[in-house]
């Protein structure tokens, strides 16, 4: 994940805006993937949700921050819900 986030800040740098919703959303699935093997295995799947949002967001730069934001908020208010009915209840 840090490697994602001095990527977009090289990319930020070089002025390479539309690029870097899509990079900090593939590299954060990329962690949640990686990590999934220590918790519950819906991290998996955001992580994965998260990969697919970000390739979508490098092919499709005007909807970058659409996507990001749909990644970083809707995608983590699902997968709460999910978690909470699952475990808690």
């Amino acid at each position: 994940m840090i490697t994602g986030g001095v990527l977009a800040l090289v990319l930020l740098s070089q002025g390479h805006y539309h690029l870097i919703a899509g990079i900090l959303l593939i590299f954060y699935g990329l962690a949640l993937a990686a990590g999934s093997i220590y918790t519950f295995t819906e991290v998996k799947w955001l992580g994965i949700l998260e990969i697919c949002l970000g390739l979508m967001a490098v092919c499709l730069p005007d909807h970058g921050l659409m996507l990001w934001g749909l990644g970083f908020g809707v995608l983590h208010i699902i997968y709460g819900f999910i978690v909470y009915k699952k475990y808690e209840s």
